[in-house]
């Protein structure tokens, strides 16, 4: 964060010198991207780096001291989400869409996988373990600062394998050499989505949305099974502390049925209601 979005601005500057105003200047370029996480952040870290220097008196005044107010608070939703209903034709629209692989492929894997956009562009090749069918997510790239596992439906491993012919001699499997970070832009699957005529209505973290609505309601599988493979945070302290079970195998099994469910979205639209999940199941 700091490489990106500070040194830039600050880093070349003398830290005695540098001013309130330019830090300011430094986090309102952030915020007006609309990334207000990011500007959060990067604030935090910018006043942590000039405590030390306090600390370590390479500077008596610390213009990082107080910037309470600088960053709006409110933070910008872009998480639009179509209804299940229309799930088909999103499908039908994702195997027709006439882009590049690597694009095509990041907005297979959002659906197949539900992870984040983040977590799925700054994947590895070596990641990937293909015996176990597996994909493991290093804890620095999960919003939760925790390794994530996630099980690779068949429909998954060959997006990936294809993935593999184009990049596979490049650490990144969404390697783009016209991306400073090595890796496509967080924007190409949403401009995607919008190019097909869902600007405003459905983005990557809405495949997170729909799958969340869509298993739950089919309540074949318990809502820990459910929360565990979307990566969220447990609310309650205590049940955190005690709940460990990875519920690996329950999630390779939805895994595989999600990817089956999406497949039956693309091919038969009476599917999208009633769905190849098991109501009457009994929960695990």
């Amino acid at each position: 964060r700091l490489e990106g979005h500070a040194f830039p601005k600050l880093g070349f500057r003398p830290i005695e010198e540098v001013t309130t105003v330019e830090i300011v200047s430094c986090l309102e370029a952030i915020e007006r991207t609309g990334i207000l996480e990011t500007a959060h952040r990067v604030k935090q870290l910018i006043q942590q780096v000039f405590r030390y220097a306090v600390r370590k008196g390479l500077i008596t005044h610390n213009p990082a001291g107080d910037l309470r107010d600088i960053i709006s608070h409110k933070r910008v939703q872009n998480r639009a989400c179509i209804p299940p209903s229309e799930l088909p034709q999103l499908m039908q629209a994702i195997e027709t869409y006439k882009g590049d692989i690597l694009t095509v492929s990041a907005i297979k894997l959002l659906a197949l996988t539900f992870v984040r956009t983040g977590e799925l562009i700054a994947a590895e090749w070596n990641e990937i373990d293909w015996d176990r069918q597996e994909w493991m997510i290093p804890a620095e790239r999960m919003k939760m600062r925790r390794d994530h596992l996630v099980p690779l439906s068949k429909q998954a491993l060959v997006v990936f394998k294809k993935l593999q012919t184009v990049t596979g001699k490049h650490g990144f499997v969404f390697f783009s050499p016209a991306n400073k970070s090595k890796y496509i832009s967080n924007n190409a699957a949403l401009s995607a989505l919008k190019r097909m005529g869902y600007a405003g209505r459905m983005t990557g973290h809405g495949f997170r949305a729909l799958a969340s609505t869509i298993l739950n309601e089919q309540r074949k599988y318990h809502p820990d099974v459910i929360e565990k493979q979307l990566a969220h945070a447990e609310r309650n302290e205590v049940r955190a502390a005690y709940n460990r079970a990875d519920y690996l195998l329950e999630r390779k099994k939805m895994m595989q049925e999600w990817a089956d469910f999406l497949d039956a979205a693309l091919q038969n639209s009476d599917n999208i209601v009633k769905g190849n999940f098991d109501r009457g199941k009994k929960q695990p």
